[in-house]
């Protein structure tokens, strides 16, 4: 009971998250932060003690949180001026109040905004390590089966509602939510369709991975003989992967209707791998080229069904304004005007919106709030101070998973589960490049369980005696 009650909890965390218009407006992203944190803190009086060891992962964490609360602490002018000029420059034009006599500011030029970021990475940063001790007890099938099961269903949901709307301008969510901004079109309960591409970018290599492990087991196990293999099917284990095998189509299918962009190049970069990762796997020549062929027929299938000449139309057409990147270079030139001014110190966590009240040079009939390119955006908003420890989160990162890659046979659910796991991870890190889907405190909740199961050690895997 315990296990299901525990990934229950996270599940409900996951979902919440998408459900609420991806955790978008307050009401939704509190109500995500506070159930974040405590499912966090349970799993860490849950999971195992020392299991695994993410104790300088840890660290890296809260030195980035402390280097996001030092652009909270206030100076006086006289100090400002000197450590962060810029705020300074950007204060005198914008803020008024602060001309006509202010003694001392953070460092941040919108510290509210900016205590909301870390009001939000905290949370996520304890979910992140409260489920990854979690699942280093439990171990990730269940879980995964839960992500999974939870993404066919708002893939069908997507699917459904886009059918509905067709005829519309303007599409309602649940049938009755208007959007706040009509621009921007809405696809299942998420009110940018990019952020619902990237939220499908992610658990669908969690769902390939859980496919390709159930292949695998009954490949072994089954009876010798393709045939008799292929009979497999016919039982519980085979209705169970023909099941799978629908909710992987289902979620493929539907962030390639969503036509963004970023979502189709993005699950793109996520089938390639996954595909490679398979062939590769494969022992013989022929083995590698029929995988390769069934897997270039699924893929294909599925994206003629989903519409191909629409997609492709949509990447590649005349309205695709490919040359600047879908309107965004001019985004992008501004965004570095502001990384110039706020090298050292950043203009503070979630501050990007406020600094181009000042500093959007083009497209002015709109305001934006996002870069839609979070590498560039960091830059800004974090500058060096931010900078340093995010480098050396992600670093450790990719240290501890390689060890977790090491340490365990390769081959079996839990390698192929974080092998998803990490393919999901690179994947809407591609899609960062030109959107900002993981700003959704929606997606950032997922991305947080799937570095949990990037980083758990299997609950099956004894512990090394440590070296003399």
């Amino acid at each position: 009971m315990l296990v299901f009650a525990a990934y229950g909890a996270i599940l409900a965390v996951v979902m919440w998250g998408a459900l609420s218009f991806g955790a978008v407006y307050p009401w939704a992203y509190r109500t995500l932060a506070g159930a974040s944190a405590v499912v966090g803190l349970a799993g860490l009086l849950l999971g195992r003690k020392n299991r695994p060891p993410v104790a300088l992962f840890t660290v890296t964490l809260m030195l980035l949180g402390a280097a996001i609360a030092v652009q909270l602490l206030p100076f006086s002018r006289e100090t400002l001026e000197k450590i962060s000029p810029a705020t300074i420059n950007f204060l005198m034009r914008y803020d008024f109040s602060y001309v006509a006599g202010g003694s001392s500011h953070p460092i941040s030029i919108a510290p509210a905004k900016t205590q909301l970021g870390l009001l939000l990475f905290g949370a996520f940063a304890i979910l992140l390590i409260g489920v990854t001790k979690t699942v280093s007890r439990f171990g990730a099938q269940r879980l995964a089966i839960g992500v999974i099961a939870f993404g066919a269903l708002l893939a069908v949901f997507g699917i459904v509602q886009e059918f509905v709307n067709l005829s519309n301008h303007y599409v309602l969510v649940y049938g009755f939510w208007k959007p706040q901004y009509l621009g921007s079109r809405p696809f299942g309960p998420f009110i940018n369709r990019n952020h619902f591409a990237g939220w499908m970018l992610m658990a669908l290599p969690l769902a390939l991975g859980y496919v390709y492990a159930s292949v695998e087991k009954i490949w072994q196990l089954g009876p010798s003989g393709v045939q008799n293999r292929i009979s497999v099917l016919a039982t519980g284990l085979g209705g169970q992967l023909l099941l799978l095998i629908f909710a992987c189509v289902t979620m493929f299918m539907s962030a390639l209707m969503t036509r963004s962009r970023s979502g189709i190049a993005a699950v793109g970069v996520a089938a390639l791998l996954a595909g490679a990762m398979v062939i590769l796997k494969q022992t013989t020549m022929r083995r590698k080229l029929t995988t390769a062929a069934l897997f270039f027929v699924v893929v294909a299938a599925t994206t003629a069904w989903a519409g191909g000449e629409t997609i492709l139309g949509r990447a590649v057409g005349e309205n695709a304004n490919t040359g600047t990147v879908g309107g965004r270079i001019p985004i992008w030139r501004d965004t570095l005007a502001i990384i110039g001014d706020f090298s050292l110190l950043g203009s503070g966590l979630d501050t990007y919106g406020t600094a181009t009240m000042v500093y959007q040079s083009s497209m002015k009939e709109l305001h934006f709030q996002e870069a839609h390119n979070d590498y560039l955006q960091l830059a800004a908003e974090g500058g060096v101070l931010l900078g340093l420890p995010i480098l050396l989160t992600l670093g450790v990162f990719a240290r501890d998973v390689r060890r977790r890659f090491k340490e365990a046979p390769k081959e079996g659910m839990t390698y192929w589960l974080r092998v998803g796991a990490v393919i999901g991870i690179v994947s809407i890190a591609a899609q960062a490049l030109v959107e900002f889907s993981l700003q959704m405190p929606g997606n950032a909740a997922l991305f947080a369980v799937l570095a949990a199961i990037a980083l758990h050690r299997s609950p099956n895997l004894r512990d090394r005696p440590a070296s003399s």
